[in-house]
């Protein structure tokens, strides 16, 4: 079986991939303790006794919140740990694949989806580290596969970490009949973490660039939310979703992604649908719809 290298494997991500696909590949899973991903000298030392064939790095600092407050920090993990282990992979001629983020285009205000080629300036530390990590990873290592990633959501399952993600900040509101505030000035596609899981053995035969990676939308987040609660049983979504004209002041903050360069590259075979086809599938087969 092909050799893979997963960071993170302990994550949101990296959890539900080494389950999916631990009878198709020979996964190893390092603790941070055996691979720390800032220490260039052990990331080397790993990578060369272990000779993995791909290299897929999903560990990093997400909050973005918190890498604002460290931003030393974030470049520790979400810059040079990509450049470490994007050296290291030449070594053994192993396929580089990381998470990069839609927060790349988080200083966007032009109207979505955006193309990989569109001219990009993050305001936050953790987009402009994303940024760093791609522009310098292919530097190094022309064949690295950088994916811009969406947020992700999932159900809460026994077992496997989750985080506070769309449709559980929804399910919470329902459950508590809690208002639930949601900007209206941000355009963004949401991805339900099962697709992402299933489509990332096919970056692994992808050329070196940067991809979009998750569903489209062309809907603000307070609209797919409305539009999500009204798919759901029995729920009337105007009581429990306020919008929020506020947030986002400056200009309107466009995050949505077409994915038509990884569908081309892919042969088809990287196919994402919008977030509202996601959200009503996940809605079935939880049996949350009417």
């Amino acid at each position: 079986m092909q050799k893979i290298l997963v960071t993170g494997a302990s994550g949101f991500v990296g959890s539900r991939f080494v389950e999916r696909w631990k009878n198709e590949y020979d996964i190893l899973t390092p603790s941070h303790a055996a691979l720390d991903i800032t220490d260039a000298q052990a990331v080397e030392r790993y990578i060369v006794e272990n000779a993995p064939q791909v290299i897929l790095h999903l560990a990093a600092l997400s909050n973005t919140w918190y890498c604002e407050q460290h931003p030393d920090e974030s470049r520790r993990v979400n810059v040079d740990g990509v450049c470490n282990l994007a050296r290291a992979a030449l070594l053994v001629g192993a396929k580089f694949i990381f998470f990069s983020s839609d927060q790349v285009y988080n200083g966007n205000s032009e109207s979505g989806p955006l193309c990989e080629e569109v001219a990009v300036a993050p305001e936050n530390v953790y987009g402009r580290h994303k940024l760093e990590a791609e522009q310098q990873a292919l530097e190094f290592n022309p064949g690295t596969v950088a994916l811009r990633a969406t947020w992700m959501y999932d159900a809460e399952r026994a077992g496997m970490p989750v985080h506070a993600n769309f449709v559980m900040n929804v399910a919470r509101a329902i459950k508590e009949r809690a208002p639930l505030v949601l900007p209206v000035r941000e355009y963004r596609g949401i991805t339900w973490v099962r697709d992402v899981v299933e489509f990332l053995p096919a970056t692994f035969n992808l050329s070196g660039g940067v991809y979009n990676f998750g569903a489209g939308s062309t809907m603000n987040t307070y609209e797919t939310a409305c539009c999500y609660c009204e798919m759901l049983v029995g729920l009337q979504s105007g009581p429990l979703l306020h919008p929020d004209y506020e947030r986002y002041p400056l200009h309107e903050r466009n995050l949505s992604m077409s994915t038509d360069k990884i569908f081309r590259a892919s042969g088809g075979a990287i196919c994402f649908g919008s977030t509202m086809d996601g959200l009503r599938i996940f809605a079935e087969l939880n049996g949350l719809v009417r």
